[in-house]
């Protein structure tokens, strides 16, 4: 890319959402880590970190709305930590199977992200207003077309309408694909097709900057 010394220093996050606590390394963790293979070569002093959310002891809201004074979760140190990340780095990259729908942990941040950006909205723009985004789904039933765009409906659709709010700013795949991309396990095809994809959306999101 020849834009790669314009981009140096970027600061990319991944958030693997899987809760399998029983695999060293998860399908999404893989996908994770894809991402971030793709992006080293087009950005120069990269700085990268991925957050497995199956090492992750997070908490539910229980809508005290303290986080309307403070914009943190007074009850969950993790997800305060978490956020900050989020906030503070250049680019996010959400990696999320399908647990039926969507994985509690990564329910646990997106529900409070959204409560602190209902709060903050009323005065201030959000803390992530404008955060690149991107949004990869997974899951071993995504092996042809009409699976994968029914994964798009019960979890690329609902966690970008949950992006909205925090006024994250979701990067496409295409004109079909705007609440990013599904695919399936890298070991279903020897990772071709399904890394192929990952590396084609990876440097759709590099190009947006």
């Amino acid at each position: 890319m020849e834009n790669s010394q314009k981009l140096s220093g970027l600061k990319i996050l991944c958030i693997s959402a899987s809760n399998r606590i029983d695999a060293k390394q998860t399908n999404s963790y893989r996908k994770c880590k894809a991402v971030l293979d793709e992006a080293v070569k087009h950005i120069a002093d990269i700085q990268s970190e991925i957050i497995e959310l199956q090492n992750q002891s997070l908490r539910p809201c229980i809508a005290c709305s303290k986080c309307s004074r403070s914009s943190r979760c007074a009850t969950d140190d993790i997800f305060n930590q978490i956020y900050e990340k989020i906030t503070t780095f250049d680019i996010l990259f959400i990696v999320c199977p399908h647990y039926e729908p969507i994985p509690a942990k990564l329910c646990m941040i997106l529900e409070k992200v959204n409560q602190i950006a209902y709060h903050k909205k009323k005065f201030l723009q959000s803390e992530s207003f404008g955060i690149k985004t991107a949004l990869i789904t997974h899951g071993a039933t995504a092996v042809n077309e009409a699976a994968q765009k029914k994964k798009k409906r019960i979890l690329n659709d609902p966690i970008a309408s949950a992006l909205r709010t925090p006024q994250f700013n979701l990067i496409p795949f295409d004109n079909e694909w705007d609440t990013g991309i599904c695919v399936q396990p890298i070991e279903m095809n020897y990772g071709g097709e399904t890394l192929l994809k990952i590396s084609d959306y990876v440097r759709k999101v590099i190009n947006s900057l």
